[in-house]
């Protein structure tokens, strides 16, 4: 999906802020300097950038980071899927030094609201935690060079996390850590190096 094919919106962050309110959701982070360009993709979709496919595409987002092309940092969110069981939130958001994709099925008839929203918005902090701490690390010179921290936590496709080339396609395969609690091991990993 390209958002040439889509409606702009000028008021994309009080769109998303409505839609979120209207869920119960928190509004998902988005990292400083990101508000200027983040626009309506789709009805219930924002990004910074255009994407060729749907939020729901979670292997996609995950592909583009492990392919070697070099992925300039976007953010992307919101709330999409297909049929009765296969509808989620989305959270995407890459920057220079950590990426987190995160998708949580939401608004399903096989879902449980209120564990589900504390979750979501866990996860929500988790991720702004895991930006600061990479991009604080980048800047005291503790975080691999070239490297980006990748966190990927799906309730679709399971959760794990690695380190990978920031702009250069994996030597081999990335080593995924993976786990239920993948991004807080991730943040730990972080949190270790201080």
């Amino acid at each position: 999906m390209t958002t040439s094919d889509t409606l702009l919106d000028a008021s994309a962050l009080d769109a998303a802020r409505a839609l979120y309110q209207d869920e119960g959701l928190d509004l998902p982070p988005i990292p400083a300097g990101f508000v200027p360009s983040l626009r309506q993709i789709d009805a219930t979709a924002y990004a910074t950038r255009d994407l060729d496919w749907t939020l729901y595409d979670f292997g996609h987002f995950l592909n583009e980071l492990q392919s070697g092309k070099a992925v300039e940092p976007y953010v992307a969110f919101g709330l999409a899927g297909h049929g009765l069981t296969q509808q989620a939130a989305h959270y995407y958001a890459v920057t220079p030094h950590c990426a987190v994709l995160f998708q949580l099925r939401w608004g399903t008839i096989m879902d449980r609201p209120e564990q589900d929203r504390a979750r979501h918005n866990a996860m929500l902090s988790i991720a702004q935690r895991l930006q600061t701490a990479a991009d604080m690390l980048a800047r005291s010179g503790k975080l691999p060079a070239g490297q980006r921290m990748v966190v990927a936590d799906s309730s679709l496709h399971g959760a794990r996390w690695a380190w990978m080339p920031a702009n250069a396609a994996p030597q081999g395969e990335p080593e995924w850590h993976a786990n239920r609690s993948a991004a807080v091991q991730a943040l730990a990993t972080l949190m270790q190096r201080r």
